[in-house]
């Protein structure tokens, strides 16, 4: 009698021992995703992008100019931006000028960190000429074209720099204006939120 005790006990103990055994099994099988928690590590595609650029040309005509941007991700290799922008521009023989404008583009990106930038800007520009002559109002419409580089440093911060080219859309009236279409280049931080 006290074997068949000592059978049962030892009986129930390796019963209790896989059933454990089978229960942490089942343990690891994954919930359903609705009730699965995202991995903080796990990088989700940003909705919204907000940042700036800083631009520059030098040459006949010089400018410096600041780009506010903000946009969205419309896919994870396409972004649609709308910029605002003031640039004061100067030739030390003709004139200088302030501009102010807005614009719309498309950012695709082509190869891991290679982008394209195409898009549409509209600039007032008022110029100052240097010989006396009346101040001048003027409005430009332009394509704008171009490629560049996006490094992100974090997982939501990004540089990015840019070699861009001016199209014009309509033909300037003011006389030597945009007649040399040197690139100009715009560095430029953004943030994905």
């Amino acid at each position: 009698m006290k074997y068949q005790t000592k059978y049962r006990f030892l009986l129930a103990a390796c019963c209790l021992l896989l059933s454990s055994l089978t229960c942490s099994a089942q343990s690891d099988i994954p919930p359903p995703q609705s009730m699965q928690k995202e991995s903080p590590l796990q990088k989700k595609r940003p909705t919204f992008t907000v940042g700036g650029s800083f631009g520059f040309q030098f040459g006949s005509y010089n400018s410096i100019n600041v780009m506010p941007q903000g946009g969205v991700y419309a896919t994870n290799w396409l972004v649609v931006l709308a910029t605002g922008q003031y640039s004061y521009m100067w030739n030390r023989v003709y004139f200088n000028s302030h501009v102010w404008g807005v614009g719309a583009a498309l950012e695709p990106i082509i190869k891991k960190k290679i982008i394209i930038h195409t898009g549409y800007e509209f600039e007032q520009i008022k110029f100052k000429w240097l010989d006396g002559s009346p101040q001048q109002i003027e409005n430009f419409h332009f394509l704008v074209v171009g490629g560049g580089y996006k490094q992100y440093m974090s997982q939501r911060v990004y540089f990015q720099a840019l070699i861009l080219f001016n199209i014009p859309l309509t033909q300037p009236s003011i006389q030597n204006y945009y007649n040399n279409y040197y690139p100009y280049f715009r560095i430029g931080i953004g943030v994905d939120i």
